[in-house]
């Protein structure tokens, strides 16, 4: 659980992409369940799980932008401070280093599942149709 700790702010933005995904994903399925012969008018139902994935990534990089700034700032900080300051300030950039991580890895995880998802949707789709 202390994974979620240092998502910090990008917690919230990666739960509203997971649940939206999950919530496409499950419309997807009931979608393509229902298909007969020929695609809706409305188009193919599961390229919407993808662009949740690249969602996903793009909040995940705008997290790891910030914890660039966060490292950026405090090591400017640390520049001409004492040893016992400079433990301190290198205690927040490893929790920098951890912002920049630990939220485009969530975003990765979220592309990675909603591509596996897009392939199996796909696969089902050309299933039933053909």
């Amino acid at each position: 659980m202390d994974v979620l700790g240092y998502l910090g702010p990008w917690l919230y933005p990666l739960g509203i992409v997971a649940l939206c995904l999950s919530g496409t994903m499950i419309r997807a399925v009931l979608t393509i369940g229902r298909l007969t012969d020929e695609l809706p008018a409305s188009g193919a139902p599961h390229h919407a799980v993808l662009a949740w994935g690249v969602l996903g990534v793009v909040v995940g990089l705008l997290g790891t932008v910030i914890g660039f700034g966060r490292v950026a700032v405090s090591a400017r900080a640390a520049a001409g401070a004492e040893r016992a300051e400079l433990e301190a300030m290198l205690a927040v950039m490893w929790d920098g280093v951890l912002v920049i991580v630990t939220p485009v890895t969530m975003g990765l995880w979220l592309f990675t599942i909603s591509l596996v998802a897009w392939l199996a949707l796909q696969f089902w789709i050309n299933r039933k149709l053909s």
